[in-house]
């Protein structure tokens, strides 16, 4: 009856992990596509009257998480460099 319990438990907290992580409905690949289908349609326009545009990514919690997360190891590994030479 215990590993009958567990299995359920562990089933469970899968299945709450990938409601986490989410079903996004446009991923880097939609977002590629969709920009190519836009870059070919307005170069093969006669007029060819095509404005480049820059795509950068959201400011996201994550995004300047990682981005502080990045610059913190950087500075000590820039720390540990400059105690070495």
């Amino acid at each position: 009856m215990r590993k009958l319990f567990l299995i359920i438990v562990v089933f469970f907290i899968f299945l709450f992990g990938l409601t986490i992580g989410g079903n996004y409905s446009k991923g880097s690949s939609k977002l590629f596509e969709e920009s190519k289908k836009d870059f070919e349609s307005e170069i093969t326009n006669p007029n060819n009257d095509y404005n480049n545009v820059t795509l950068v990514p959201e400011d996201s919690m994550i995004n300047k998480t990682a981005r502080k997360l990045e610059d913190a190891i950087d500075r000590v590994i820039d720390k540990i460099f400059s105690f070495l030479s």
